[in-house]
């Protein structure tokens, strides 16, 4: 009975306990590139360029599509790029106006160790100082993410814009 208990029982708990962890790992992971969607929308809406582009890897990629058409703006590429082009649109489009960034639905397409891509849905409305938010834009986020040191990291942005 010892041998069964040893032979059976024991690789089984082990395995359940192999399996709790695999699962603890997928909610963490979770948690986090949760925190990272919540993190792009509140530094855009900050205005802080700075910090907005460091959610993206060093390679990392920002691109549009219209009804699934690309966008007349290039692919921003890079850290630095995505930091110039976060700086830019804060001092002439946005100028004077208030972005606030309404995200829901975050669904997680694939998600493994390294990798992970999420979609979910966006709002977006502007205010100026003496009107009412008016919403001006709406879409889907597609997001690849890539697990590094520093933590997830956006490595594709996707944003499919409502027509």
């Amino acid at each position: 009975m010892k041998r069964l208990i040893l032979c059976v029982v024991f690789p089984v708990l082990a395995l359940m306990q192999a399996c709790t962890m695999t699962e603890d790992l997928h909610l963490t992971d979770r948690a986090e590139i949760s925190q990272q969607v919540s993190r792009y929308a509140q530094l855009w809406d900050r205005k802080d360029a700075d910090t907005f582009a460091t959610l993206f890897a060093e390679d990392g990629v920002m691109e549009w599509r219209f009804a699934g058409t690309p966008d007349d703006r290039p692919v921003v590429a890079g850290w630095a790029e995505i930091q110039r082009y976060a700086k830019h649109a804060f001092e002439t489009r946005l100028a004077g106006k208030q972005s606030r960034h309404h995200f829901t639905g975050l669904v997680f397409e694939d998600l493994s160790g390294t990798d992970a891509v999420t979609e979910h849905n966006l709002l977006v409305t502007h205010t100026i100082a003496t009107e009412r938010p008016s919403l001006v834009s709406s879409g889907v986020y597609r997001i690849t993410w890539r697990k590094t040191e520093e933590g997830w990291l956006i490595s594709h942005r996707t944003l499919f814009v409502d027509r």
